[in-house]
């Protein structure tokens, strides 16, 4: 008895002595959870021992105030808690509880810029923040350098067609609507895809200092006759997507 008593004892002492030569972990990064289906649905779902309770619709006078952060390309083509795929240049947000999707106008109280985005994504669940940011939109707030901005959101509309806007219903599924095929590190690579499709452009864009060449085809004039066109590329040109001019 004595014996098995001290091997306990062996073992608790070398336990504790492996456990304080550990280093304590880093401070954890600011992200998100996302790309979950468990919390797409609009019930309550729990994040590191917090319930959240996603609203089921939301009052066309809902506002918010507080901090807002952005998500890259660490979570770009990964699934989305709403079904969709991240899209770091698309028009999108996190948030906790607002239905997906839902269009809110998002305004960057320090220098009043703004944007309209859809919320298809769950987070942030980073202590104090409200909502997490595309790329893009972040880069339309001009917040990417600093990381976070304090914002306001407001409610547009729940509808996957329609924005409130100055009291007015703006029909959002007409207009000139494109379809993005892929996009370049190298010019002549966008060249010789645009060369081969019809109606295509190549649009340039700068990002984190570095540049790109999109190919993309415009000429269409609803948001289902460019689904359509995008469904049909896709069968050649994987993660084809629909794109507004």
């Amino acid at each position: 008895m004595l014996e098995f008593s001290m091997k306990i004892l062996s073992f608790i002492i070398i336990v504790s002595a492996f456990t304080s030569c550990v280093a304590p972990p880093s401070a954890e990064p600011v992200k998100s959870y996302y790309g979950s289906d468990s919390v797409a649905a609009p019930k309550p779902y729990v994040i590191k021992g917090v319930t959240y309770y996603p609203l089921s619709s939301v009052s066309p006078d809902y506002e918010e105030t507080g901090i807002a952060s952005w998500y890259g390309k660490d979570f770009h083509n990964k699934k989305t808690a709403g079904g969709e795929k991240f899209d770091m240049y698309a028009f999108t947000a996190a948030h906790k509880t607002l239905p997906m999707p839902t269009y809110i106008s998002v305004v960057n109280l320090e220098n009043n810029k703004s944007v309209v985005v859809k919320v298809n994504d769950r987070g942030p669940f980073s202590k104090g923040r409200i909502l997490d940011l595309s790329y893009a939109a972040a880069e339309q707030l001009g917040m990417v350098a600093a990381g976070t901005a304090r914002v306001r959101i407001t409610v547009l509309s729940e509808a996957s067609d329609r924005l409130r806007t100055e009291s007015r219903n703006v029909d959002i599924n007409s207009g000139s609507f494109g379809v993005q095929l892929a996009s370049f590190s190298v010019r002549a690579n966008a060249r010789d895809l645009s060369a081969k499709i019809k109606n295509s452009r190549i649009s340039e864009v700068t990002v984190n200092g570095k540049r790109y060449y999109r190919v993309q085809v415009f000429g269409y004039n609803t948001k289902q006759e460019a689904e359509t066109a995008a469904k049909r590329f896709e069968k050649e040109y994987e993660g084809a997507f629909v794109i507004a001019k």
